[in-house]
């Protein structure tokens, strides 16, 4: 997730920018990612590309279950706080009653989460990008593509980011999950970047917590 705490310095915005309602489709081959192996590498993300990337916390891990299984949790949005041990809470427009059924490209949320400003919950305005998106890697796995974005309320200027969820199906049962977010240029991105250590420990708890909740249920 992005930095909570940025969210917090633009809560005297009032507009939300919301995307387009259909589903966007891609023609990179996003299973070909993997972590930056160095801190000045960066991902390509669906909405901003590779250009103005400044860096990316990414974390991936293997789960024990089918590809629509690792999704559907993942864009189980109302669900977060019973597994995720840093959301206490995803809150989404009234007219969607469940996620991941009534999920769509452009829905808003706000995420409240505890950890990464001690001692403080924080809460971040996000955007899903997409809940469809499918391919086959160059090694022939299928694969399937969520994603959300940052909304500073400012059209990106204040900072842009995007976690995207690639899951690729293993062929065995299984699934390889990366999960990661990059941060773009933008005119407080300089202090997202202060919280890039806080922000990975999240990501790491993130993937592993998610593989304890799915292998478990």
């Amino acid at each position: 997730m992005l930095s909570q705490l940025l969210a917090a310095a633009f809560t005297t915005a009032t507009t939300q920018h919301v995307a387009s309602s259909t589903p966007m489709k891609y023609q990179y081959d996003y299973s070909s990612l993997s972590c930056p192996s160095s801190s000045l590498s960066t991902l390509i993300t669906p909405t901003y590309g590779q250009s103005g990337a400044l860096f990316t916390v990414c974390s991936s891990i293997t789960i024990n279950a089918p590809p629509t299984t690792v999704r559907d949790v993942v864009i189980g949005f109302r669900s977060y706080h019973v597994w995720n041990s840093f959301v206490v809470s995803v809150s989404v427009p009234s007219n969607v009653t469940e996620t991941p059924q009534d999920d769509y490209v452009g829905m808003p949320m706000v995420f409240t989460t505890s950890g990464l400003v001690k001692g403080f919950n924080t809460t971040s305005a996000e955007v899903l990008t997409n809940v469809d998106g499918e391919g086959v890697g160059a090694d022939g796995k299928p694969y399937l593509l969520v994603s959300w974005r940052y909304n500073d309320k400012f059209f990106g200027v204040g900072a842009r980011a995007e976690h995207p969820v690639v899951i690729v199906d293993l062929g065995d049962g299984s699934s390889w999950v990366l999960s990661y977010e990059t941060y773009y240029l933008g005119l407080i991105t300089p202090a997202i970047a202060l919280l890039k250590s806080s922000l990975q420990e999240q990501f790491d708890a993130q993937s592993t917590n998610l593989k304890t909740y799915i292998e478990n249920r």
